[in-house]
């Protein structure tokens, strides 16, 4: 039986190269909808949790507060999303989805759904699960911490 010493190096450089290769498959099958993984990944949070602060997509993404400024600013210039006033609180902002967002967004998750099917092919759907669910909970082991 191998111990973390010996196998959890393998896993980094394991992990690494696998994100390397999922990264280059969807930057270059979302370059047609205008956007990159970054964008996505906020678009997306913004999808699930509706109308987000700054410092709410921040934490769930776990980004820098510089980082999410020039992707909230990017996404903003593309027309994807907005800044709208919070009613009561004339200086705080909440960044919300533009109907081109959204419809950015539908294109984006069906992209990476096809380029998924494409990069897990060689994977049997349990195991594919096995090793979802065995990521969710290291990274969220990480967050508590």
């Amino acid at each position: 039986m191998s111990d973390v010493a010996t196998v959890g190096p393998q896993v980094g450089l394991l992990l690494r190269l696998a994100h390397q290769r999922a990264a280059r498959s969807f930057r270059d099958a979302l370059a047609p909808l205008g956007i990159d993984g970054r964008l996505f990944g906020v678009l997306s949070a913004l999808g699930r949790l509706g109308p987000s602060t700054q410092a709410r997509l921040i934490a769930e993404l776990d980004a820098d507060k510089s980082a999410m400024l020039r992707t909230v600013d990017d996404l903003e210039q593309r027309g994807l999303a907005e800044r709208r006033v919070v009613p009561g609180d004339r200086r705080a902002r909440v960044i919300a989805l533009t109907a081109s967002g959204q419809e950015c967004l539908a294109a984006a998750e069906e992209t990476a759904r096809a380029t998924s099917a494409t990069l897990f092919s060689s994977i049997d759907p349990d195991e594919l699960v096995i090793l979802r669910d065995t990521l969710a909970r290291f990274v969220a082991e990480g967050r508590a911490k």
